[in-house]
């Protein structure tokens, strides 16, 4: 019989890189010393000291001082113990970790809450589900002989090009009254900024591209060599806010209507993308998708990861105020209604308040079953230069 421990180094490698997520590596290492030795952690270095852009021709110089990685996370309880745990108490939640801090996934408000120093990953699952980048922008405007100078928070797309991350691109969103796409790859000293590009909605990497949804409803299509291409196909109205997201391995745009006079203050419609031929085709149903709609980022999450089996076709999301007062909703794409969170229980144990067995001063959260000896622990600490949470060495 052959151990695992006593899998070909070369094996081990090529089953280490098809790894997406930086937890997979994680549980992956700790599987035996041989193993936690044949790849390093999945720690990829966020770009730092990115140039100022050149003066558009609105006389604006852009500069993107900082990226930070939020990643959203589900904490659930294995099966076992799931069904001897307090009936009254969730068995799973979401939580966004953004710069360090615990953040509600839907409105990025803080998390007032006793988390963990350490997860036990025998006793308590920790599910990756998507991460996202932010950017933190600034913009100076040549005013009247006189600069002015205006900082701002905005979404911002990394695209690896290299296994080991050291070549990548990154693209950004200038904004200044309308959002214009930049471009820069690791290396060069200059953005490349698409000013005929205007009121960008949405962006996001796919199939090794960057996809960018205008606010007129079309699509802007950029790959590694800066080569630009469109989806002229409109799609929803230049009134509705637009977000992309990959689900199940389809490209995704959902449309959020806003609605007056209504019991429900919104509506989505979802298009999927027909690369071939080019075009959006409207769909009326996500299966057992759920979409995560946040601020800067959404996630497709199939409903088996909360053991609801294949009741999806939801769409959590929140409007309204600033970032303490916004109100969380869920809409049934089936039934064409959304609700307030608040009034749903079951969803809303999904982002507050956590459960008793996490919100925690405990240093480590574990069940009522013992930790097997030499179990690897996730750090809920931050690792400086990758931004994200539950790191470990």
């Amino acid at each position: 019989m052959a151990y695992w421990s006593e899998l070909p180094p070369e094996l081990l490698t090529l089953i280490a890189k098809r790894l997406e997520t930086q937890f997979d590596v994680l549980r992956f290492r700790s599987i035996c010393r041989s193993w936690r030795s044949s790849f390093p952690p999945k720690l990829y270095p966020l770009p730092k000291r990115l140039p100022s852009s050149k003066k558009t021709k609105a006389g604006c110089r852009f500069s993107l001082n900082q990226i930070t990685i939020a990643t959203l996370f589900l904490v659930r309880l294995p099966p076992a113990t799931e069904n001897r745990s307090n009936q009254t108490d969730p068995s799973c939640c979401l939580i966004k970790i953004s710069d360090g801090k615990p953040l509600n996934p839907l409105t990025d408000s803080g998390l007032n809450a006793n988390l963990p120093k350490v997860l036990d990953l025998i006793n308590c699952q920790v599910i990756e589900l998507g991460h996202g980048y932010v950017g933190r922008y600034s913009v100076h405007i040549n005013y009247r002989f006189r600069g002015l100078y205006r900082n701002y928070i905005e979404k911002v797309e990394i695209l690896r090009l290299s296994p080991d991350g050291d070549d990548f691109m990154v693209v950004g969103l200038f904004s200044h009254g309308v959002e214009y796409l930049a471009l820069l790859k690791s290396g060069e000293n200059e953005w490349t900024v698409l000013e005929n590009m205007h009121g960008i909605q949405d962006i996001i990497t796919s199939n090794n591209k960057f996809y960018a949804i205008e606010q007129s409803g079309g699509t802007i299509i950029v790959d590694q060599f800066f080569s630009v291409g469109f989806i002229q196909h409109a799609v929803g109205s230049p009134t509705n806010r637009k977000f992309l997201v990959e689900s199940s391995g389809n490209l995704l745009i959902v449309e959020m209507i806003f609605l007056e006079n209504s019991e429900s203050n919104a509506g989505f419609r979802i298009f999927k993308l027909d690369e071939e031929n080019q075009k959006w085709d409207e769909i009326e149903s996500l299966g057992d998708q759920i979409l995560i709609v946040g601020l800067h980022q959404v996630v497709s999450v199939s409903a088996y990861e909360f053991h609801w089996g294949d009741q999806g076709n939801l769409i959590f999301y929140s409007i309204d105020g600033n970032v303490e007062d916004r109100v969380m909703y869920v809409f049934d794409l089936e039934k064409g209604i959304s609700i307030p969170l608040e009034n749903c229980p079951v969803y809303c144990n999904l982002f507050w308040p956590l459960p008793v067995w996490l919100n925690s001063s405990e240093s480590v959260v574990s069940s009522s079953m013992e930790a097997t000896p030499g179990t690897e622990f996730a750090n809920l600490g931050i690792c400086e230069d990758v931004g994200s949470s539950f790191s470990s060495s």
